[in-house]
């Protein structure tokens, strides 16, 4: 598979965890997960106390990532 989906876009930058609440409903992000992949999306929801994120990955849906996963976030 070829899709742009396994492939995180150039001009992303790193999010650690502990910065994801500076993300904002709407930002597009590239996410990587050791247990399912990778995947690209926009932010749905996020946590301001925990570091947890919910995204709506393309095109499976909504996904709650948690901070203690082994998983990137990458954000444009």
């Amino acid at each position: 598979m070829t899709s742009s989906i396994l492939h995180r876009p150039a001009e992303y930058s790193h999010v650690p965890a502990s910065e994801w609440s500076h993300l904002k409903a709407g930002d597009p992000v590239w996410i990587y997960d050791v247990a399912w992949g990778a995947g690209t999306g926009r932010v749905d929801d996020v946590s301001q106390h925990q570091e947890l994120l919910w995204v709506i990955l393309e095109p499976t849906g909504r996904k709650l990532i948690c901070g203690t996963d082994d998983v990137e976030v990458w954000a444009a």
